[in-house]
């Protein structure tokens, strides 16, 4: 025994017999083997049957259906301006008074001069019927008469056209009382009273837009455009009211694409009734094209993405319950906290839905169902929201 122990001693040398000695003398257990790593935890959740729409989506601003800016055809000075932004108007209604200028002195040398059109005329009248009468006797001659006659042509002539001239300066006159020409609301107050307007210099002093009735321009590119049609429903979300979302209809269709953005715009109006939407409230627009029914829809943090290629991890429910398979698929509607599945997957697939990354094919896993993985509380799949965003227009 003692010749082995001393052969060993020379095979580890003067460290390891050192060694070997202090573990024979204090009697040290060996180091315990590492204990094997846990699976990774995932989330999953079950891929669902439902009916998805196809839609159109883009930005779009609200425009009132009608917009007006209001001025003055008379050169003048503002006298008054009788409302304010945000007040109600009537169609016909007196908004704002202009002094004119000129006016009143044109209008007063109009009425002098119809008065003298006026005498000529009688006195010519006067003279024709003379005539008439002198002429058989032989005292006036026929062209005398003719000359009377064309007298009073050419003074019935004058004043009718200064009668004209007279009602021009009327009419003119009338125009420095400014009225609404809708209902609506002043939207713009521009300029107040002692501003120069009218021809050729002066601009709008108000702006009067309707608001009962909004629209909005829904664009769409040259695929999805040829899908668009009259009637269609709509619908608009704004940034101002989330979590909101306002129907309307497909009332008007451009009859040609833009040929900056190759796009083709859609007119969608919407009823105003309260007011409370805003002409330049911005959102997000979309148009219902077609609708996929009973298709496969999974949660979109279940897709992942390797170049152009698209898979999901589903459980292994045949062999065993606690291995993913990377499952290749094809999608189709993205609609923001949803993708539809076109092929690849059967509803009711269990897919991991958080933990994927550093998965592999075939991987062991530790499955937690239905749990949110930033709040950590149950959560069902997430039913179609008419506050999705995509990107683009709605895919096949």
């Amino acid at each position: 025994m003692s010749s082995r122990r001393t052969i060993r001693h020379l095979a580890l040398g003067p460290v390891g017999a050192l060694v070997l000695s202090m573990q024979a003398c204090s009697g040290a257990p060996q180091a315990a083997a590492p204990k094997p790593r846990p699976a990774p935890m995932v989330i999953v959740s079950a891929s669902e049957r439902r009916d998805v729409p196809v839609e159109v989506h883009a930005p779009v601003d609200l425009r009132p259906l009608e917009q007006s800016d209001v001025g003055s055809k008379v050169l003048g000075y503002v006298d008054a301006v009788l409302v304010d932004r945000g007040d109600r108007v009537r169609r016909g209604q007196v908004l704002a008074l202009v002094r004119p200028s000129d006016l009143p002195d044109q209008l007063a040398a109009a009425r002098g001069t119809l008065a003298q059109a006026q005498s000529s005329l009688a006195l010519a009248r006067v003279n024709r019927d003379r005539a008439k009468l002198l002429a058989p006797t032989g005292v006036m001659s026929q062209q005398e008469l003719q000359q009377a006659e064309a007298a009073v042509t050419s003074a019935e002539a004058s004043s009718e056209a200064t009668q004209a001239q007279l009602g021009s300066i009327g009419v003119r006159l009338g125009e420095t009382r400014i009225e609404s020409p809708l209902d609506g609301v002043v939207a713009v107050r521009r300029l107040d009273p002692g501003a120069l307007v009218g021809p050729p210099g002066g601009g709008a002093i108000l702006t009067i837009v309707r608001i009962d009735r909004l629209r909005v321009f829904v664009t769409a590119n040259e695929r999805d455009a040829m899908r668009v049609q009259l009637g269609q429903d709509a619908h608009v979300e704004l940034d101002g009211l989330p979590g909101q979302s306002f129907s309307g209809k497909v009332v008007r269709i451009a009859p040609t694409f833009d040929p900056g953005t190759r796009t083709l715009e859609a007119e969608v109006q919407l009823d105003n009734p309260g007011g409370r939407l805003r002409p330049g409230m911005y959102g997000y627009g979309s148009i219902q094209i077609d609708m996929h029914a009973s298709a496969t829809v999974v949660p979109s943090s279940a897709v992942q993405f390797s170049g152009e290629k698209k898979y999901v991890f589903v459980l292994d429910h045949e062999h065993d319950n606690n291995v993913v398979l990377r499952t290749p698929i094809e999608t189709g509607v993205d609609a923001g906290p949803w993708i539809e599945v076109t092929a690849g997957l059967r509803p009711g697939q269990d897919v991991v839905t958080a933990g994927a990354d550093g998965l592999a094919d075939h991987a062991k896993v530790r499955v937690t169902r239905d749990t949110s993985p930033y709040t950590g509380l149950k959560v069902a799949l997430d039913r179609p929201a008419s506050t999705a965003r995509p990107t683009g227009s709605g895919q096949n």
